[in-house]
């Protein structure tokens, strides 16, 4: 009997190598892979507006700012001195990170002539980094419609806020054409990959980026 079995198991036909290949695929454990959402289309058309509108605020300031800027650095303006009636005393309020900080500030009040005799001004306010005694004269500088001391006239707050403008406008790009910037789109990584001609607008918008907030602090800090 026993001999009998072994020779119908020797003179058994041998499986095909294809279905031996299939049981084994079949065998495998299998791998699900999922692809990651990154945002529906309502959220990268948000992301769009946001850059859309970051950018229209960057013009807007860029505008206001460099008639200014052009006037402080060319000196134009009517000189002129401020005859003090009164000054009044006023705090303003600084927030750091960890404590809040006050600055006494002072606001002058009175009577303007032009240095050529041509043109006064009643009621005239000045914002001065001192308290003036009535009767003191102060020189001020006449531009547009407003009143300003020479010291004040600072051309580095103008240029830092126009340095930043272009961090506004490389963000702001960046944003309207990948859709980053909401809390349901695409983060940096996958925004990257939908810039248009990567290798190009990617380092041009980030240097952009960059050059515009190391202006701003240079202009800030030294100017």
């Amino acid at each position: 009997m026993t001999d009998r079995y072994l020779r119908l198991l020797a003179h058994r036909p041998a499986k095909p190598a294809s279905q031996e290949i299939v049981k084994s695929f079949k065998e495998t454990p299998k791998v699900v892979t999922t692809q990651q959402h990154y945002g529906s289309t309502g959220s990268l058309w948000k992301g769009r507006l946001l850059g859309l509108g970051l950018l229209l605020v960057a013009v807007v300031v860029a505008a206001v700012t460099i008639p200014e800027l052009r006037s402080e650095l060319s000196g134009e303006g009517t000189e002129g001195t401020l005859t003090v009636s009164s000054c009044e005393t006023h705090t303003k309020t600084h927030y750091g990170t960890h404590r809040r900080s006050k600055e006494l500030k002072f606001s002058c009040t009175g009577t303007w002539n032009a240095q050529d005799g041509k043109t006064t001004y009643q009621d005239v306010a000045v914002e001065t980094s001192s308290r003036f005694e009535t009767g003191a004269k102060i020189p001020v500088v006449q531009v547009n419609d407003t009143f300003e001391r020479p010291q004040d006239r600072d051309p580095g707050d103008d240029a830092a806020i126009l340095a930043f403008c272009l961090s506004l406008l490389a963000f702001g790009t960046y944003c309207l054409l990948t859709g980053f910037g909401t809390r349901n789109g695409p983060g940096f990584t996958a925004s990257w990959q939908r810039l248009p001609t990567q290798t190009v607008t990617g380092p041009a918008l980030g240097g952009l980026f960059t050059l515009g907030i190391l202006a701003a602090l240079v202009c800030a800090l030294v100017l």
